[in-house]
């Protein structure tokens, strides 16, 4: 986080819609990520299972599990055929990518959860 006393993430990388636009949200209260992404203009929805979904205009999605840790899908991307080209895959805690599947679609081992947790 940069300026501790500012609640901001860092410089994320971009190009995967907002929730690639921010860095690691690691240390933040639910507070603090709750401001900073309605800042951002994200809608807010809580799930029956206590999940909190902030969804941006461009439909990137920052998910915060009930035990803090965060997931981001990016905006989605599409072919020239329509087919969704980043269907399944997730944002690392800097915004970049994340493959989570193989070629046969197969979940890769490790990629499930990026580290990214909120401090309650």
């Amino acid at each position: 986080m940069v300026g501790e006393e500012t609640c901001v993430p860092s410089q994320g990388v971009g190009g995967n819609g907002i929730a690639s636009e921010f860095g690691d949200l690691t240390g933040m209260t639910r507070q603090e990520i709750d401001d900073f992404l309605r800042g951002l203009g994200a809608e807010i929805r809580t799930t029956r299972d206590g999940y909190v979904e902030y969804k941006f205009f461009d439909k990137s999605t920052v998910m915060i599990r009930p035990n803090g840790e965060v997931i981001r899908t990016p905006a989605p991307k599409y072919g020239s055929d329509g087919k969704n080209l980043n269907k399944g895959l997730r944002l690392d805690k800097d915004g970049k990518l994340l493959r989570t599947r193989d070629e046969f679609g197969n979940l890769l081992l490790g990629t499930h959860n990026t580290g990214e947790k909120l401090n309650e």
